[in-house]
């Protein structure tokens, strides 16, 4: 699971990126993504002070896309990416991998899975992020509401 989140980022030769999934006991609304997302154990947002930025919003599906491509196919600023059919395969495995589409899915689930999602793209101030050329974090909720799955991607080494 790790490596397909991973793919669009090491695809377009970034710094660094880090991806965790969490299966949850109870549902959780979209609405409260935002409060329990910087409380989840992960790097990027370990040392987060509650007065340091932490910037997240509700993203529509093919704003995550986009950005998924352009990370593998451009590349990052001392990379030149693997442009076009390569960039969409890493971007799409990014995409199962967030949206929990299962291993061999096909295309139409695929979609299907990261359809229903609910989106989000943040920003940080801490220690994990450089805040330098590029970074961002991208956050998936399940369409049940129990697993969330999150990219967090700097170009800085």
């Amino acid at each position: 699971m790790h490596q397909a989140i991973v793919s669009a980022v090491e695809a377009g030769g970034w710094g660094d990126a880090g991806a965790w999934v969490f299966v949850l006991d109870d549902a959780v609304e979209p609405d409260r993504v935002p409060g329990l997302l910087p409380t989840l154990p992960m790097a990027c947002v370990d040392g987060l002070h509650p007065a340091e930025r932490f910037e997240i919003a509700v993203r529509p599906m093919g704003d995550i896309w986009c950005l998924l491509f352009a990370t593998a196919s451009m590349g990052g600023t001392y990379d030149t990416g693997v442009h076009g059919a390569y960039g969409r395969l890493a971007a799409w495995q990014s995409m199962a991998g967030l949206s929990g589409a299962p291993a061999g899915a096909s295309a139409e689930e695929v979609e299907r899975h990261a359809r229903q999602s609910t989106w989000f793209h943040f920003e940080a101030d801490a220690d994990w992020f450089h805040n330098e050329i590029y970074d961002y974090g991208i956050a998936a909720l399940s369409p049940d509401r129990r697993r969330i799955a999150v990219l967090a991607a700097t170009d800085t080494d």
